[in-house]
């Protein structure tokens, strides 16, 4: 063992704190630097201030010196926590990010639109993102002053697309030094709540708003049993059902829209998205200006008018549509009941829409069937502030899940839908015909041909009572047809049965696929080429490929039982 000489300790010990003095008094430097660009661009008697976490007291210590009269904010780093400060105490008149270059762009994206409109976002040291080099943050702003200028609120884009736009259109860069000063012009921007975490979010926010219950996620249903060909979707449709625990919850004086959004103050709250597992949220009405920031596309006036009493949230962004009504607005009648027990007087809110104003027959007699009767139901033609708003998660939201406990629902509504068919007769196989130019088969005759030369009769379910819709499938050996809302029915079905759908490659959606996974029927696929990726795309099914494969499916099937 060596030994150092007491005079060697002495002197690496000065050496160390030399070095520790030093670093210090650079710390303290680059402080009073950013506090000195927040005092410059903190306006107003009392702005409110939020540095963006980790952050060392020191730098809270130089802005609060600098701005005395600032209300200041830390904004913890942690994604739950920073949410529940940046929602309760935004939004903010200035933002400090001190983040290291590679993750500037990310709390960009987290944090940016909790900024005021005409507010800075001030990143020190940041100058350098406008640089020829882009890359982060850099290569956003780069991106975005490279795309064609358009109506954001008019224009619809996917949301890549969309968030360059709103960057482009809204969002102005520039200069202060070294540093990087950000700032937007949007003064209606919402914050997107998720239907997976706001229950957490109002346990660390004590809002007024509260969960009446949960119902645990169960284990999902097994991969319904098929094939699919010639060659199969992408992505495929075999790939794994997610779990989901569903919650039912009491607002309090909140905002309740025609077409599915509700808001409170600058939330929009999960029940706004049918879609509430995807990333990021999607609605037909609001613009993501970033992946959980949105805003309208119609600004409606305020203040809207106020609405006493207890109302069940049941609207649809779609309301109106067959296909909607069965898989949205259905996979929450579970909350009718619950809704009754909390106020017997409940009312249920839908939305008017421009092409329907009003419920169509057809919903009504689906709202009866799920126990509602027409006189609860209250059809909005504009915004409401609701006393009392009682709403839940839907069980269905493809292509994500499906809760098992919907077959409940779907049990009770088939059935007292079925309880008013007026024919007992039905075909044994059936083939669901499709009468519209939204993915039309443009050689449907020949298709049709095909199934008739196996023994189907091809159907028009439209064109019968909603009773005897549901008895005709139930009473189908086989169910055939055209992808879409015309086999939703099959929900309805409760043996295991054999399905056959038509489609395009472009048809994504897994509506049949969840439907088929919890009711054990049989789904197989018949994917025709297509050289659109719209969903809408019309196709033609090819004779030498597809009907080969259909054939050869078709040839297999068992003979018709002697019932």
């Amino acid at each position: 063992m060596i030994l150092k000489a007491p005079g060697a300790r002495s002197a690496l010990t000065l050496a160390r704190r030399a070095k520790q003095a030093r670093r210090k008094a650079a710390e303290r430097r680059q402080h009073a630097a950013e506090s000195a660009l927040v005092a410059e661009v903190a306006v107003g008697a009392t702005p409110a201030v939020a540095i963006l976490g980790p952050t060392p007291a020191g730098r809270v210590e130089a802005v609060r010196r600098a701005v005395p009269h600032a209300r200041i904010v830390v904004v913890p780093a942690r994604r739950r926590a920073q949410l529940a400060v940046a929602v309760s105490e935004g939004p903010f008149d200035v933002i400090l990010d001190r983040a290291t270059r590679n993750r500037r762009r990310r709390r960009f994206a987290d944090c940016f639109f909790h900024l005021k409109p005409g507010g800075a976002y001030v990143v020190p040291g940041g100058a350098v993102e406008l640089d020829a080099a882009h890359d982060g943050l850099g290569l956003l702003l780069a991106r975005a002053s490279e795309v064609a200028d358009q109506p954001m609120r008019r224009v619809v884009l996917k949301f890549p697309a969309m968030r360059l736009l709103a960057v482009k259109k809204h969002v102005t860069a520039r200069r202060t030094g070294p540093h990087l000063v950000l700032t937007h012009d949007l003064d209606d921007v919402l914050v997107k709540m998720r239907d997976s975490t706001y229950n957490q979010f109002l346990a660390d926010t004590g809002s007024r708003h509260k969960v009446l219950s949960t119902i645990a996620a169960a284990t999902p249903p097994q991969q319904p049993p098929g094939i699919e060909g010639p060659e199969p979707r992408q992505p495929p449709m075999h790939r794994p059902i997610e779990r989901a625990e569903l919650s039912l919850r009491e607002y309090r004086d909140v905002v309740v829209c025609p077409e599915q959004i509700v808001r409170d103050g600058r939330i929009l709250l999960p029940d706004t998205y049918r879609h509430n597992q995807w990333q990021p949220l999607p609605h037909l009405r609001l613009v993501s200006v970033a992946e959980d920031f949105a805003v309208a596309r119609r600004v409606w006036p305020d203040p809207p008018r106020e609405l006493e009493g207890t109302y069940l949230h049941l609207d649809n962004e779609v309301r109106g549509h067959f296909g909607h009504l069965l898989t949205e607005s259905v996979s929450r009648f579970w909350t009718w009941e619950e809704a009754l027990r909390i106020d017997p007087e409940v009312k249920v809110l839908v939305g008017a829409t421009a092409l329907r104003p009003e419920l169509l027959p057809y919903e009504l007699e689906v709202y009866e069937a799920g126990g509602i009767p027409a006189d609860r139901i209250i059809v909005l033609d504009e915004p409401v502030q609701v006393q009392r708003l009682i709403s839940g998660s839907p069980m269905f939201s493809h292509p994500q899940f499906v809760h098992p406990r919907i077959v409940d629902t779907w049990d009770t509504v088939g059935d007292r839908l079925a309880a008013k068919a007026t024919s007992t007769d039905w075909p044994r196989r059936i083939f669901i015909g499709r009468e519209t130019d939204k993915r039309a088969c443009l050689n449907a005759g020949d298709v049709e041909a095909i199934f008739i030369e196996h023994g189907f009769e091809v159907v028009f379910p439209e064109k019968l009572s909603l009773g005897d819709q549901v008895q005709m499938f139930r009473s189908a050996e086989v169910i055939a047809g055209y992808a879409g809302s015309g086999l939703f029915q099959t929900m309805f079905v409760p043996e295991p049965t054999h399905v056959i759908q038509v489609c395009p490659a472009s048809y994504v959606p897994r509506n049949e696929y969840l439907i088929a996974a919890v009711r054990g029927h049989r789904l197989d696929s018949i994917v025709s080429a297509n050289e659109g990726k719209s969903l809408k795309a019309s196709y033609e099914f090819d004779l030498a490929r597809e009907g080969v494969f259909l054939r050869s499916l078709l040839k297999e099937l068992p003979p018709l039982s002697t019932r």
